[in-house]
């Protein structure tokens, strides 16, 4: 009896684990699928720029389109529909834009109010305080997003970068 009531409580105990081990591994494919899709949205709101400024050399996002090709790509990658609500069971909720940033020649620096200059060192700092710091090496669109995938327990916030570098 005694190693029938021990061979029982491994079997559960395996269950258990197999059980967590699928949670973990759809929360990481969640996780791949919307990095995956939040780059491909900002690859494609990079594209949309001023033609006859960029021929000058002077690299000028046209927002209005940027955005639109944005939110394109991330209904056709991540899927959600165009209020952001998930399609698929990869999201537990709507995705969060907190901020797009569209750093172009144009840009002026929050910090400094005057205009950028490239390379510099760009720095965001997050809702939980955390500080972000990368070097941006030329005209870049910056999107930040919190993110809720099935599995995990709250909101994560995403941080992605496309840019020209000059």
């Amino acid at each position: 009896m005694e190693k029938l009531l021990i061979f029982l409580m491994v079997l559960a105990s395996t269950f258990i684990l197999w059980a967590k081990d699928i949670e973990i591994f759809l929360m990481d494919r969640g996780y791949r699928s919307v990095q995956y899709g939040l780059e491909h949205a900002v690859h494609d709101a990079t594209l949309q720029v001023d033609i006859e400024e960029a021929s000058a050399g002077r690299i000028l996002f046209m927002e209005s389109q940027a955005e639109t090709a944005l939110m394109d790509t991330l209904q056709r990658n991540i899927p959600v529909d165009s209020l952001l609500r998930p399609n698929s069971n990869l999201l537990e909720a709507p995705l969060r834009i907190k901020e797009v940033i569209y750093m172009d020649s144009d840009y002026i620096d929050p910090a400094t109010t005057s205009p950028i200059t490239f390379p510099t060192i760009w720095s965001y700092t997050l809702d939980d305080g955390t500080v972000f710091k990368r070097p941006i090496f030329g005209p870049s669109i910056v999107l930040i997003v919190d993110v809720n995938v099935k599995g995990s327990e709250a909101y994560k916030p995403f941080v992605v970068i496309q840019e020209y570098k000059i």
